[in-house]
């Protein structure tokens, strides 16, 4: 698998769609940056071949920003070259499952869930009482 900002060469014929979803993404990223409003385009369900989907990324390119998330499969998050325009890809036995334009100030995924943050402040609070020279003073929870 190449890493998801590499251009990489296709044989297969190009269908069209890459200009067509950018001018979609700037539409919402415009509405974002009037609005605040976060939205989501789901390119799972288009029938793009790979050469639609490597003309989309190379367009959109990469930022600053990436992550690689080892959760029930991989998924891969990147910043577009664009502030706001972000790429979240989900694999699911080696191919793409879940392919999507996020727009939005982060990607909703790498936001951390209640849940998991109740349980990490139960691990630190055991792992202070088991390491309790780490800190001078005791911190409430």
């Amino acid at each position: 698998m190449t890493s998801s900002c590499e251009a990489t060469e296709m044989t297969e014929p190009e269908k069209g769609f890459a200009g067509a979803l950018a001018s979609e993404t700037l539409a919402k990223l415009t509405h974002f940056a009037e609005t605040g409003e976060m939205a989501t385009i789901d390119l799972g369900g288009l029938p793009m071949s790979n050469r639609d989907r490597a003309a989309l990324d190379d367009f959109l390119g990469c930022g600053e920003v990436s992550a690689t998330i080892e959760v029930i499969g991989r998924t891969e998050v990147w910043e577009t070259q664009f502030s706001g325009v972000w790429r979240v890809r989900h694999f699911g036995e080696g191919a793409i499952a879940t392919d999507l334009i996020e727009i939005s100030a982060c990607p909703k995924i790498l936001f951390a869930d209640r849940r998991d943050a109740e349980s990490a402040a139960r691990h630190l609070a055991e792992a202070l009482e088991l390491n309790p020279g780490i800190v001078e003073t005791p911190h409430e929870i």
